[in-house]
């Protein structure tokens, strides 16, 4: 029979990467101040509690709700607040440093009109009177009480220092800064709705220390996690059991080849001949912290049994460089002084933290939230199965473990 002829070969589609674009840039410092405001307000921000003393004050139906939160540099705060509208500047007592409170121009008219006995309904948006003022500044005190009763005692009190009249007298109020965090509410006062922001100076977020990981520390970030669980049912991270430590230098590792045997400096336990003991489990990259496991054996499958929680970023255990790397007094140190060489030289001799990983498991965010003491974690793996070994998090080689004159190493079968 004839052959077919050939099918026509469709030409490769060149891709490119998409950027998006039009994204604003977000620098650490910028993170940092959104991180600091969770200690600074109190259980994030307590919009219910404010909204229940607003409604006693107001004798109306109101609903506050955070719209968003947005780290902004000191250059576009003249932007930011260009409109006319009910301004505060708020002061934490005895800084120098200053908040200030926005309020758009129609929820503030109805906004006093509730507070005179009226029903909140919108009026023309015009100019606040010095009364309307005062009366708008009773609220922002009010308001600040709230605030205080659930902050915690080491924070300073803010304080309502003056009520700026114009856009210009507003960002004059607020000072030298060079970040701000604006934080911005929805606010529906009867059939009125409108946005109140909050504008925190970096100074003012500064005030507030980094909280102790005390029991009301981690109720509370219980409590935040189970909130927002949902949102993250579909991510997932690694939870990485480890059982072996090695150090090894960059260099060597970029050496590293088939059949090599990476020797360990510390074992926890020794699963290629079925043997428990101690294991370390990682989330993710293992920064934040870790959990201490044991090994069980169950119908021949590795299960981990979680014993306790340690926070706090260290290195793993035993692989500390020995000795000081400190020269001795009256020590001499050859020193090859030439342009040819530089710091890049250098990079060989930083050594890396490899962890013998004896499995992976998949773990959603609702997982992480619900481990506990106790809990029994199926490793998926049988006494024999191949390990693999990762830096930082990275997977690297996967390896079985071998006895070399009594030391315990992983010989690389494959390079990943």
């Amino acid at each position: 029979m004839p052959s077919r002829p050939p099918e026509p070969t469709r030409p490769q589609r060149a891709w490119r990467r998409f950027v998006f674009s039009g994204l604003p840039a977000v620098s650490r410092a910028e993170a940092a101040l959104v991180e600091r405001l969770e200690w600074l307000l109190p259980a994030s921000v307590n919009t219910e509690a404010w909204s229940g003393r607003l409604q006693e004050i107001l004798e109306a139906e109101v609903t506050l709700s955070l719209h968003h939160v947005q780290a902004v540099q000191a250059a576009g705060l003249p932007r930011l607040v260009s409109r006319p509208a009910f301004f505060a500047a708020l002061s934490p007592a005895p800084h120098a440093a200053r908040a200030l409170l926005e309020l758009d121009l129609g929820l503030a008219h109805a906004t006093v009109d509730a507070m005179l006995g009226g029903g909140g309904d919108a009026v023309q948006a015009r100019t606040l009177t010095d009364i309307e003022e005062g009366v708008l500044g009773y609220l922002v005190l009010e308001l600040l009480k709230t605030l205080s009763e659930g902050m915690e005692p080491s924070l300073p009190r803010m304080r309502l220092e003056s009520i700026p009249r114009t856009p210009e007298e507003a960002v004059e109020a607020v000072g030298l800064e060079t970040h701000l965090l604006a934080v911005q509410f929805r606010v529906g006062l009867g059939a009125q709705a409108g946005h109140a922001r909050v504008l925190i100076p970096a100074s003012v977020l500064g005030v507030s220390r980094p909280p102790r990981q005390d029991a009301a520390w981690r109720a509370r970030r219980r409590t935040e996690w189970e909130r927002n669980a949902g949102r993250l049912s579909n991510a997932s991270a690694w939870l990485r059991a480890e059982v072996g430590y090695a150090e090894i230098a960059s260099s060597d590792l970029g050496a590293l080849q088939v059949r090599d045997v990476v020797l360990l400096d510390r074992v926890t336990a020794r699963p290629h001949k079925g043997e428990t003991g101690p294991a370390v489990l990682r989330l993710g990259r293992g920064r934040v912290g870790r959990m201490e496991a044991e090994l069980l054996l169950e119908d021949g499958q590795y299960k981990a049994k979680i014993t306790g929680f340690s926070l706090g970023e260290e290195p793993p255990p035993g692989t500390e460089p020995a000795g000081g790397g400190v020269d001795s007094p009256g020590e001499s140190t050859s020193v090859e002084k030439t342009g040819e060489v530089d710091g890049a030289d250098l990079m060989s001799d930083i050594p890396l933290q490899i962890a013998v990983e004896l499995s992976r498991v998949s773990v959603s965010a609702d997982q992480v939230v619900s481990l506990k003491v106790g809990q029994i974690v199926d490793l998926g793996r049988a006494p024999g199965d191949p390990v693999e070994l990762s830096v930082n998090g990275k997977l690297v080689a996967r390896g079985e473990l071998v006895e070399v004159e009594g030391s315990l190493g992983v010989r690389i079968t494959a390079l990943l």
